[in-house]
């Protein structure tokens, strides 16, 4: 088969489930199977924004500066934030910690993160 044939029965195929389906119908699938590793991207989050928090706080110690400061805070609220990922996991089975939480936390630690790129 020549190979735009072939590109234009897959464009059609796709072009038709867009037409027919939202957009984001395609992903519905890949999200699902993802969701159950959900626990254990949870623990590995936890764990690696512990040793990020902790890799800030001993660079604090040897050199303090304001933007090691803000930077650590930033590493210390993502780690809060997957400290609240993981608890809500098994006391609130994911009902706490939402889409609007998250995002929130998120904007708190990019905006303390621009705070520490650009202050002088």
């Amino acid at each position: 088969m020549d190979l735009r044939k072939v590109f234009l029965l897959v464009s059609t195929v796709f072009l038709s489930a867009v037409v027919f389906a939202a957009p984001w119908d395609v992903l519905r699938e890949p999200v699902a199977w993802l969701g159950t590793f959900e626990p254990f991207t949870s623990w590995a989050l936890l764990i690696v924004s512990l040793g990020l928090f902790g890799v800030a706080v001993l660079a604090l110690k040897k050199k303090s500066s304001s933007k090691l400061k803000w930077v650590g805070a930033a590493f210390g609220l993502f780690f809060l934030k997957a400290l609240l990922v993981v608890l809500d996991l098994y006391v609130s089975s994911g009902n706490f910690m939402n889409y609007a939480i998250q995002g929130f936390f998120d904007l708190i630690i990019l905006g303390i993160l621009f705070v520490a790129l650009f202050r002088k």
